[in-house]
């Protein structure tokens, strides 16, 4: 298996939000992508400063029976608490504190190592990827950029944040 590491995302937040909103849109995106979301780690503590949540992802999205995406993400939230927002006539109760997303994105080859079994087929492979599938692998690292820019813009509208396209 070999990892073809493609492109950084990150997005830093502070101000009033809603944390149970924001995990949500960040789920439903990755869903609508295509994505499997594999929650390697949720810590939540609560300080006098404020709650504090650490959740990493791992995202995978198959392409096909050689390759597939690979989304890292890890979301730091500090100084979590609730507080009450007033919004035209009605008030309501909304989060304060400090939000940092990170993203890492990845193209899998050979996630099941198939090609791995023996030497000839290990030297194969290494002449497929160079050969055949150059142009496979460039179409691949574009739409995987797209995905993981599609969510960075997610984010920074939700926080209503300058975003690119």
């Amino acid at each position: 298996m070999e990892e073809i590491n493609i492109t950084l995302a990150r997005v830093r937040y502070s101000g009033i939000f809603s944390y149970d909103d924001f995990y949500k849109l960040l789920y439903d995106l990755f869903r609508s992508l295509g994505y499997d979301i594999e929650e390697a780690k949720y810590s939540h503590k609560t300080t006098p400063v404020g709650d504090t949540a650490t959740i990493e992802w791992n995202c995978y999205k198959k392409v096909d029976d050689y390759a597939q995406f690979k989304v890292w993400a890890k979301i730091e939230i500090e100084g979590l608490e609730k507080v009450q927002v007033q919004v035209k006539d009605q008030t309501s109760t909304k989060n304060k504190g400090s939000c940092y997303v990170e993203m890492k994105a990845n193209i899998m080859t050979d996630y099941e190592n198939r090609w791995e079994i023996n030497p000839l087929l290990k030297f194969l492979k290494g002449f497929y990827d160079v050969y055949f599938y150059k142009s496979t692998f460039d179409t691949w690292k574009a739409k995987i950029a797209l995905d993981l820019h599609t969510v960075e813009n997610e984010v920074k509208a939700f926080f209503n944040m300058q975003r690119f396209m």
